[in-house]
C-alpha cells in the first residue's frame, strides 16, 4: 500500500477525450492539455469550444502528474494551466517544467485577479503566454495561434521542437521469464524500420548488450556519473552500435545499486532519447521504486512479461493491481511467454486470462534452441531459423505494438 501512496502522486486522468479537429490542412494542428481548477474548468466548458484546427483535453491531475505521464506530454503542443501567481512554489515549479520538460511546448499560465507586476512576472519566465481567469474563447483562440506560430519556427529550424519517439517498457512479472530476450529481439525487428535505442535499466542483472554479442566501453552508469553533463553526443557516443542499426546503452558493468538511479535523472535521459530516437525500449527490472515508476508513467506501451505457471500467473496479477491503480492498465500488454501447443497447435490462455482478470495479448513458443543460439549470436532469431513459430509470434507482437503506437500518435496529432 506504501507503494501504491507513492505512485498515486504520479497518477492523473485525462477526462476528455480530445474535442473535433476543424478546419482545413493548411495550418498545423495544436494539441492543447488544460489543468484547471473544476469551477474553471465547468465555466470553460472544454468539450464546447471549437477552435479551427485544434484539439482540446481537460486533464485532471496536478503539473507533477502531467509532467510523469509520458505519452501525454509528448501528445500535447500548448499547456495551459491553472496557477495563483503568488505562490512561489508553485510559479518555480511551473517555469521549470517550461524551461525543462515542457520547453518543446508552449506553456499558457491562467490566473485569477492578473495585475500587471504579476503577468510582467509570468511573461519574464520561460512562460509563452498568460490567460486571465475566466477566459473567453476568443482569448483562448489567440493563445492558440501564438503556439502555433511558435511551432512552425520549431518545427522549420533546428527540429529540436519535432516529434517526439514513442517509449516502450519490457518489464518481467518475475525474474528468468525472458523479458531481456524478448526486450531485445522486439528492438532487433523494429529497428529495421525505425531508429531504436534499448536502454539497459537493470543495474545488477542486466544483460541485453551481452544477448546482443556487444561489448560497450560505457554504459549507463556513465550517462548518471555525467548527470547534468548529459547531452545528446554524450548519450550517441554511450550507445553502442549493433550491427543491425540498433543502438544500445548497457547496463553498469559491475553490480550497481538500484538506487543509483534517480526519477529526475531517468526523466532527463528519456526525454533527451525521445528527441532523437524513434523509438526507446527500455529493459527494466522486476521492482517497483519511484524511478521504474516514473519509467512506467513515461511509456506508451507497457510489455508485461510473464510465463504459464502458478508463479507467473500469481505476480503477473499482483503487477497488474499496481498498474491498474495507478491508471496505466489501458499500456499493459500481457505478453505469456515459452508457451507449448495444444491440439490444432494452438495455445490455451483463457484460464490465465481469467485468473488474470486482463486479456493475453500475445503468447510466445517455448523453442530453447532457436533462443539460445540468436542470443549466443547476439542475432535475429530469423536468422538461425527460418520461418521459426516463435520469430513469426515475435513479429505478430512488435507489428501490433507499432500500429498501436502510429494509431495513437495519429489521434493525437490530428
Amino acid at each position: 500500500m506504501a507503494m501504491l501512496a507513492r505512485l498515486g502522486a504520479l497518477a492523473g486522468r485525462s477526462t476528455q477525450e480530445d474535442a473535433q479537429v476543424n478546419g482545413g490542412d493548411d495550418a498545423a494542428a495544436v494539441r492543447v492539455t488544460m489543468i484547471l481548477a473544476k469551477d474553471t474548468a465547468a465555466q470553460a466548458d472544454v468539450a464546447r469550444i471549437g477552435l479551427p484546427d485544434c484539439s482540446i483535453r481537460s486533464f485532471d491531475g496536478t503539473l507533477d502528474s502531467f509532467a510523469a505521464n509520458g505519452p501525454l506530454v509528448r501528445r500535447t503542443d500548448m499547456l495551459v494551466i491553472e496557477i495563483d501567481p503568488d505562490d512561489t512554489a508553485a510559479l518555480a515549479a511551473l517555469e521549470q517544467f517550461a524551461a525543462g520538460p515542457g520547453s518543446r511546448m508552449a506553456v499558457v499560465a491562467a490566473a485569477r485577479d492578473l495585475t500587471i507586476s504579476a503577468t510582467r512576472r509570468l511573461l519574464r519566465s520561460s512562460i509563452a503566454d498568460v490567460l486571465p481567469v475566466p477566459f473567453t474563447h476568443e482569448e483562448l483562440g489567440q493563445a492558440v495561434e501564438t503556439a502555433r506560430r511558435g511551432l512552425a519556427q520549431r518545427q522549420t529550424g533546428d527540429g529540436s521542437g519535432g516529434k517526439l519517439g514513442n517509449i516502450v517498457v519490457f518489464h518481467g512479472a518475475l525474474g528468468g521469464v525472458g523479458t531481456s530476450m524478448i526486450a531485445a529481439q522486439a528492438a532487433l525487428q523494429w529497428a529495421e524500420s525505425k531508429q531504436v535505442l534499448v536502454i539497459d535499466c537493470d543495474m545488477q542483472r542486466g544483460s541485453a548488450a551481452l544477448y546482443l554479442n556487444l561489448k560497450p566501453r560505457l554504459t549507463l552508469a556513465d550517462l548518471i556519473e555525467a548527470d547534468d553533463r548529459l547531452d545528446v553526443e554524450f548519450l550517441k557516443m554511450v550507445a553502442e552500435r549493433h550491427q543491425s542499426g540498433l543502438s544500445v546503452v548497457a547496463a553498469p558493468s559491475d553490480m550497481a545499486g538500484l538506487d543509483t538511479m534517480t526519477p529526475e535523472f531517468l526523466e532527463r535521459l528519456l526525454d533527451l532519447a525521445a528527441q532523437n530516437y524513434d523509438l526507446v525500449v527500455l529493459d527494466m527490472p522486476g521492482v517497483w521504486m519511484d524511478w521504474t515508476a516514473l519509467a512506467m508513467q513515461k511509456a506508451d506501451i507497457i510489455a508485461l512479461v510473464t510465463q504459464l505457471t502458478v508463479a507467473g500467473v500469481q505476480q503477473a496479477r499482483r503487477q497488474l493491481d499496481v498498474m491498474e491503480a495507478n491508471g496505466l492498465g489501458e499500456r499493459v500488454r500481457v505478453v505469456m511467454n515459452r508457451m507449448t501447443a495444444g491440439l490444432f497447435g494452438k495455445y490455451d490462455t483463457e484460464e490465465a486470462a481469467s485468473v488474470l482478470r486482463f486479456p493475453v495479448h500475445f503468447a510466445l513458443a517455448n523453442d530453447f534452441p532457436t533462443v539460445a543460439a540468436a542470443l549466443d549470436e547476439g542475432v535475429p532469431m530469423k536468422k538461425i531459423k527460418m520461418k521459426a513459430r516463435i520469430d513469426k509470434e515475435m513479429r505478430q507482437m512488435t507489428s501490433a505494438m507499432a500500429q498501436d503506437m502510429a494509431s495513437a500518435n495519429a489521434v493525437a496529432g490530428a
